[in-house]
């Protein structure tokens, strides 16, 4: 079971690297990630974009990419597309989104997952690792589905918990997220939490653990902060409370973060526009591993 994104690096490393492809690398911090990830044998990038502008910023950050493939594409849906259909035809491992608007690869990876799992729906899982609770933990979705119904949601669930158990965990402990009106009324969030917490039961998801607590209070006040106790996984009940807790973990609680997109068997990285170097060289680690995994 991986508990830290140490350990997670530590994985890659073991793994080797593996062909990954780099969409619209026009930024100095995504090519210094790139270079680095090849140094330390993470990934076999192909840089995917306009081959002037990715050979110009290189020259100007003093980045040498001579070495590294390059496949021309302007157009950004072409790009995106392509960068799918590799990872369909097993061309890479998994896709980098670089300076490329997400939706771009989100219209991409819901074409994919359409035809090669119809079942199955596309969602973002954000992994956070707080130091005061020393475990990896995962939201989702933040970033994908706007307003799931209970379908989409427990498609969103299984997606996750999949992911999980191929980081090693046996039987993830999930919590979904949701809360009453203002008037203290139930709410149809609170109803799908209850319908998905005895599908969990019936066995739909496979083994996992399905906390009885719905909002944060909650479990502060009864399992608190036990990394033994703390969920894996928090659904949320839309994309507007998903962005509000990521962002609350990133800025108020200092959490390190990494993000991916599932759908299909397909891993994309989807790293904020603002990341740095650092966080993207811990992604692409945790592409290499999940991307590994999910293959095995």
């Amino acid at each position: 079971m991986i508990r830290t994104f140490d350990e997670i690096m530590n994985r890659a490393k073991e793994i080797g690297a593996k062909r990954a492809a780099i969409l619209f690398p026009y930024n100095t911090d995504v090519l210094h990630a790139v270079m680095d990830g090849m140094r330390e044998g993470l990934i076999a990038p192909v840089l995917v974009g306009d081959r002037e502008r990715i050979i110009s910023l290189a020259q100007q950050s003093g980045i040498p990419i001579s070495n590294m493939e390059m496949i021309q594409r302007v157009d950004p849906q072409e790009a995106a597309d392509l960068c799918l259909d590799m990872m369909v035809n097993n061309e890479v491992s998994f896709a980098v989104k670089g300076n490329i608007l997400t939706a771009y690869l989100f219209r991409s990876l819901i074409r994919v997952t359409k035809r090669l799992a119809p079942e199955q729906t596309p969602c973002a899982i954000c992994f956070h690792y707080l130091p005061a609770i020393k475990k990896i933990f995962a939201i989702t979705d933040p970033g994908l589905n706007i307003t799931p119904d209970l379908t989409s949601k427990e498609k969103i669930l299984t997606n996750a918990i999949q992911v999980f158990r191929s980081l090693g965990y046996a039987s993830p402990r999930v919590m979904v997220l949701a809360a009453k009106h203002l008037r203290e009324e139930s709410s149809q969030a609170l109803e799908e939490a209850r319908i998905l917490r005895q599908g969990a039961a019936a066995g739909k998801f496979g083994p996992c653990e399905f906390l009885p607590y719905t909002d944060l209070l909650e479990l502060a006040k009864g399992d608190g902060l036990n990394p033994e106790t703390f969920p894996d996984i928090f659904l949320v009940p839309h994309i507007n409370a998903g962005n509000i807790l990521v962002k609350t973990i990133d800025h108020i609680m200092a959490g390190i973060r990494q993000c991916v997109t599932v759908g299909g068997g397909m891993i994309i990285l989807t790293p904020s526009r603002s990341d740095g170097y650092e966080v993207r060289i811990k992604n692409l680690a945790l592409g290499l591993v999940l991307a590994t995994a999910g293959r095995r």
